[in-house]
């Protein structure tokens, strides 16, 4: 059996298991609240569950189907071990979230966005946990396999192409962020919001804003991979994307109360809060490639 397909296959996998399992962990959010030991789970709505539990599933199924497709080492996916990953890490957070910083200070000043005078500070806690999460599973899946299964019959700079528009797309397959109440999921509820992915996709005016911002970020992150032979850097890149732009949502709001009102310079941010849209979103995401190409350029690397 061809790759492709097999990989086509680990992607049904993944959506199956993560339908079926978001309910039981919905479920068990629920009975934790009701029991008095946790609310922590209780507070994420089932969409999100759902969305959770697509990531786990591939991030689970991941190992298996590397094995099946017939890789047994991570050279084979032009991966290689980084003696430096903590620092490429740490120099991903700092690159990314730099520009963003700067970003704020153009908003307020520009007048596109005010402080918001009663952020929600608990928000933070999982801000920084969809951070963590999200950025290791994304860039397991995107970067170590799409990217490395695509250097096997494509050109370097071509299967980081393809990698980034997989990329891009795969974020609007999203569930619909629709309110279910509790006692209204079942067994079937994980289909049934996926059956409306449609739904949940911004006017064609928003999308290509998101869409261009992703594609721009996915050949940043493919290009840091395959220049460091190694995930840390990528991981550091996205997890700070994530963190830099869902923390502008909790720290302002639209100067006018409409964030569509200040495109085409900034507009409302797409799939979970983390995907900018607008010209200023984009010079930020265009800075944080430029400091990543100078990083790689003129900091020793040492060989593995």
């Amino acid at each position: 059996m061809p790759a492709f397909l097999k990989i086509a296959i680990f992607a049904a996998a993944v959506v199956l298991a993560g339908a079926l399992v978001a309910p039981p962990v919905f479920w068990a959010g629920q009975a934790m609240a009701e029991s008095g030991w946790s609310s922590w789970l209780a507070g994420f709505p089932f969409h999100r569950v759902l969305s959770r539990c697509l990531q786990i599933s591939a991030l689970v199924l991941l190992v298996p189907t590397l094995w099946w497709v017939g890789l047994r080492r991570l050279r084979e996916l032009n991966l290689q071990r980084n003696p430096i990953g903590r620092r490429d890490l740490v120099v991903g957070l700092f690159v990314s979230l730099l520009p963003i910083a700067l970003l704020l200070v153009v908003y307020v000043v520009g007048g596109w966005f005010v402080w918001n005078p009663s952020p929600e500070w608990t928000k933070f806690g999982r801000i920084f946990l969809t951070a963590s999460v999200v950025s290791v599973i994304e860039e397991a899946v995107f970067r170590g396999v799409v990217l490395g299964v695509c250097l096997w019959s494509l050109r370097p700079l071509s299967a980081i192409a393809v990698s980034s528009v997989f990329f891009a797309v795969v974020h609007f397959i999203k569930p619909a962020k629709t309110s279910i109440i509790p006692a209204d999921v079942g067994w079937l509820s994980g289909f049934i919001e996926l059956g409306k992915v449609t739904d949940s996709l911004p006017s064609v005016s928003v999308l290509w804003w998101g869409m261009l911002s992703l594609l721009l970020a996915g050949w940043i992150l493919g290009s840091a991979t395959l220049r460091t032979r190694s995930l840390w850097l990528a991981i550091g890149l996205h997890a700070g994307w994530i963190l830099g732009q869902q923390s502008l949502q909790v720290i302002l709001r639209p100067a006018d109360g409409n964030a569509l009102a200040s495109l085409p310079w900034a507009g409302p941010n797409l799939v979970s809060g983390a995907v900018p849209t607008g010209i200023l979103p984009l010079v930020a995401v265009i800075a944080a490639g430029w400091f990543t190409h100078l990083y790689l350029r003129y900091v020793f690397r040492p060989v593995a």
